[in-house]
This record gives structure tokens, sequence and C-alpha cells, in this order.
């Protein structure tokens, strides 16, 4: 569009005005809504990564620790027959194949950390949930208990259900060949790093019950 001007001296002259629309600023706009909403998508992918890996994390914590207390339960199957002579396995935490204390600890809701019954794994040795010098606390200490099951029959044993091993215990007033092999059923159980988390493990571990 043409128009007139004057200038400071009063001279007439003609020019040319480019009319502005905008669309410098539209483009600018939409491109800023597109880096916002890039940036929206990345931060949320990052939040969910990050708790994908914090749930692994607690779900392996809580693995590993449940079967560190299996093992101590084995350990106190194995300690009994070192320290007992022989004599029939007894104490808290440990039951007979099917009692009704254990079957419930074993049967409790997977989510839930039911300790009624079972032994906390020893603080003594570790203590899960406070120790400084761990870099991954448990919400709970690891807890467990034992079943003891029947008599194994060995090889070459004569026959019935059970027979001696031939086996002696470390002892120095224990007979040779007066153990027997049973079979017994360890359950674990413990939290991650939040209770939220709950793993329950369980084995099987034949050991020397009783002369």
């Amino acid at each position: 569009m043409n128009t007139m001007s004057v200038d400071s001296k009063g001279r007439m002259f003609s020019g040319q005005v480019r009319t502005q629309k905008g669309a410098a600023l539209v483009v600018g706009l939409i491109f800023l809504v597109l880096v916002t909403l890039i940036a929206t998508v990345g931060m949320r992918q990052s939040i969910t990564q990050e708790r994908m890996a914090g749930g692994l994390r607690n779900d392996s914590l809580a693995r590993n620790s449940a079967e560190s207390a299996q093992r101590q339960g084995e350990r106190l199957i194995y300690d009994w027959y070192l320290q007992s002579n022989g004599a029939q396995i007894f104490g808290p935490g440990i039951y007979t194949l099917g009692n009704a204390a254990a079957a419930t600890f074993r049967d409790a809701d997977p989510t839930s950390f039911f300790t009624a019954g079972s032994l906390a794994y020893d603080p003594a040795i570790n203590d899960y949930t406070s120790n400084p010098g761990f870099t991954s606390r448990l919400a709970q200490q690891p807890v467990y208990l034992v079943e003891l099951g029947a008599p194994v029959r060995p090889a070459g044993a004569p026959g019935g259900e059970s027979g001696s091993t031939g086996m002696g215990g470390y002892a120095s007033n224990e007979a040779q060949g007066n153990s027997h092999l049973y079979l017994f059923r360890v359950t674990a159980r413990s939290t991650g790093g939040v209770g939220a988390v709950v793993r329950t493990v369980e084995s099987t571990y034949v050991g020397i019950a009783k002369g």
C-alpha cells in the first residue's frame, strides 16, 4: 500500500508500508508448544522408568533377603545336629509337617508380611533394617520357619521307611551309625525397601533330626 508522507522540512514523498500479520509469533508459539510437549513426554517416561527400576530393585531386595533367611533356617537344622547329639529337633519356629501354624504362615496373603509363628533373621548376624553399613535397607527383618517331615530311607538301608545312615555325629560321645536322615521344609518371607513388596521362598532340605 502506497502512502504520502511529509518529512521534517515539509517535503512530501511516497512510501510503501508493510502490513504485519503476526505470522512469526504464531510459528514461534507452535514450536514452543511442541517443545513443551516433547519435554513433558520425556519427563513422564523418565519418571515411569525410575519407578520401574525402583520396583525391580525392591523385588530383588525382597527375594534375596528371603533367600538369606531361608539359608539361616537350613543352617539351624545343621547346627542343631552338631549340638544336639542326634536328639529330636525342637524349638521356636520349628513344626511338624502340616502343622496349622506353619500352613497359615505359608498360605498367608503373598502381599502381606505375615510373621506369626516364625523366627526373625538373627539381627546379630545382619540387621537389615538399621545397619548403617548397608546401602539398601529393608522395611522389616526377614523371617522364616522350619517344618520337620518324614524320615528319608537312605541307599542301602534295610527295609522300611528309614534306616541307619551309617553316619556318626561330631560329638565325641556320639556312636557311629545312630543318625537318620529326615526331610525338612524351610519357608522364608521378606519385604523389600518398602513394606508393600513381599516375597516368599521355600526349599526342602535333608538333614539329621534325631537318633
